[in-house]
């Protein structure tokens, strides 16, 4: 309600117009050959319609469809580079200006899809500072503080991996000058989109929009700014933060963009093979860390992406972008952060934990995920480095699953992968930690995924008394019972991935319903009852964080359809 009451308090006059001179159509009543009233920042056309949710106006420039198309020819033409990396130098990384053919002096020769090597970008736009952010769209950087506060507390839910008390620091300039590099300006800004859309207030989230735009086109822009290694990382941690946010909006196409974009950074700068014992062959853009903060900073980029591609891509069910079992990863797994206040001189109010470097890295590292999916034992026990094997488990259960054939000419190679990898997740099941009040949201995002892994190698074979209907029904009930662990009301704000777990879960649930419905003779009818109390768990789980995230509210709703059919 609060979100329609913000959208309906925008003036009806296009921005930066005057009453009295008529009013262009929008891109979609132009498409559609209908009568606009060009409204601002939605038309009522497309404010009631259910297909057209973007309203958009070609005379402020290139629309946000524009642009994205635009930023999706940018990342297949980095993949494409990636895949043939004998067609260019490999010491350059070519980029295209997605902005070019708006420019008025753009020539036809620099609308051609011509790259422009980083250097000579850097020379015409150097990465600016961050200060000129914060004063963007009439919020002080006084009224941001608590916002970005309120960002950081929840921030590892979102997949910031960057050292939060540095920038809590500069943000608050309380950094001393020169002592790290400033966060790039394109971090900063989609720092201030997140503290906008998590403040809960209907006058600051009418500004979301312009934020948003404003992060879209910094992003866009920093394609130029990657020369410097902290530039690469913090544009990773940016686009990483892109995808958490359209996820969360149900906006999944732009949150796929976004992934292939965090991808192809970490790829094309060889993040995946830090500290490899073949890395003198390596080629990379990124010159050695300069201290352990940097390369913790690395190392934590390239698994936060993996987990994120491998959640999303096997949730969806859609191609995963990068392959963690077909790719060469050497990088050795995240280690341990550290928590509590370390510092007398942090305010007693300061929100969030604190890296604490205590461990080290190995000299050297080769076949991290193969060695992992081998069973072999290795020193991955932190809270990141469990988090990541749980998505690599969840990938692999879900590609054995997708190539399963009941007649299939290859059974016995796909009995074995099937067999091998159910032990490993039993195994890694076992070895979890319990859930703590401390960490509850990570570690039961941890035996989640671990549990709808379960269901996803087991599902394609559920048939009658068949073990596989077994395994997954207790895989679910096992979720049920992490939840009623967890004091939802003091979780705040969980990973979006959460809700499609959940959803995984109760339809494993309801499908056992039918199951006994159909066999209602049989043994096992009277266990109907203890399944409707763990759909009752679910539904109450998602019933509290749902007004916060508009990917729950709508999965939500998917279950309770599912549940209300049930109990006609």
């Amino acid at each position: 309600m609060a979100q329609n009451k913000s959208r309906n308090s925008y003036s009806l006059l296009p921005l930066g117009g005057e009453a009295g001179k008529p009013r262009k159509a929008c891109c979609n009543c132009r498409r559609r050959k209908i009568k606009c009233d060009g409204g601002r920042p939605e038309c009522k056309n497309c404010l009631t319609s259910l297909g057209f949710r973007d309203c958009e106006y070609g005379d402020d420039g290139p629309t946000q469809s524009q642009v994205l198309q635009e930023q999706i020819a940018i990342v297949e033409a980095r993949i494409e580079e990636l895949q043939h990396p004998q067609k260019n130098p490999p010491d350059t990384i070519r980029l295209f200006d997605p902005y070019a053919a708006h420019r008025p002096d753009s020539t036809p020769s620099s609308r051609s899809g011509h790259s422009t090597p980083v250097v000579q970008s850097l020379a015409q736009r150097p990465e600016g500072s961050s200060s000129n952010s914060r004063q963007f769209g009439g919020v002080s950087q006084a009224e941001m503080e608590p916002l970005i506060s309120n960002f950081l507390r929840h921030s590892s839910q979102f997949g910031y991996f960057l050292d939060a008390r540095t920038f809590w620091e500069d943000a608050t300039d309380r950094q001393s000058k020169g002592a790290t590099p400033r966060p790039a300006a394109v971090l900063v800004d989609v720092v201030n989109l997140w503290a906008i859309h998590l403040s809960g207030s209907p006058d600051l989230l009418s500004h979301e929009a312009d934020y948003l735009a404003r992060a879209l086109r910094m992003t866009a822009e920093s394609l130029y700014g990657i020369a410097q290694s902290n530039n690469v990382v913090h544009r990773i941690q940016a686009e990483v933060l892109l995808v958490h946010y359209f996820m969360r909006n149900g906006r999944f196409l732009e949150g796929k963009y976004h992934l292939s974009a965090a991808v192809s950074l970490v790829l094309s700068s060889s993040l995946h093979r830090i500290r490899s014992r073949t890395s003198t062959s390596a080629r990379t853009s990124l010159p050695p860390p300069r201290n352990p903060m940097e390369e913790f900073d690395r190392v934590n980029a390239f698994w936060t992406v993996l987990s994120l591609n491998n959640c999303w891509t096997s949730a969806n069910e859609s191609p995963s972008i990068i392959s963690s079992t077909d790719s060469k990863i050497d990088t050795p797994w995240p280690l341990e952060i550290g928590s509590g206040l370390q510092a007398s001189s942090i305010p007693v109010s300061y929100p969030f934990a604190h890296c604490a470097y205590s461990q080290a890295f190995p000299n050297t590292n080769s076949t991290t995920v193969t060695a992992f999916l081998s069973g072999q034992e290795d020193d991955g026990t932190s809270l990141a480095a469990l988090h990541a094997k749980a998505a690599i488990l969840f990938e692999k259960a879900s590609l054995i699953a997708s190539n399963y054939e009941p007649n299939g000419e290859h059974n016995s190679t796909c009995a074995h992968s099937f067999n091998s990898i159910d032990a490993l997740i039993e195994k890694f099941k076992i070895n979890l930690p319990a859930v703590q009040l401390r960490y509850g949201r990570e570690i039961l995002l941890i035996h989640t995924l671990a549990h709808n892994a379960t269901i996803k190698l087991h599902k394609p074979v559920v048939s009658g008394d068949s073990p596989s209907r077994f395994r997954v029904l207790n895989a679910a009930r096992s979720v049920v019972v992490l939840l009623s662990q967890v004091p939802v009301d003091k979780l705040g704000h969980i990973d979006a991935i959460m809700g499609s777990l959940l959803l995984a879960a109760f339809q494993a649930i309801v499908a056992e319903v039918w199951f006994l419905r159909d066999r209602r003779n049989g043994p096992g009818f009277h266990k109907e009852p203890v399944l409707f109390e763990s759909m009752a768990t679910i539904l109450n789980f998602m019933t509290v964080l749902a007004p916060s995230c508009r990917l729950f509210e709508s999965q939500l709703l998917v279950m309770q359809q599912w549940y209300q059919q049930l109990q006609i």
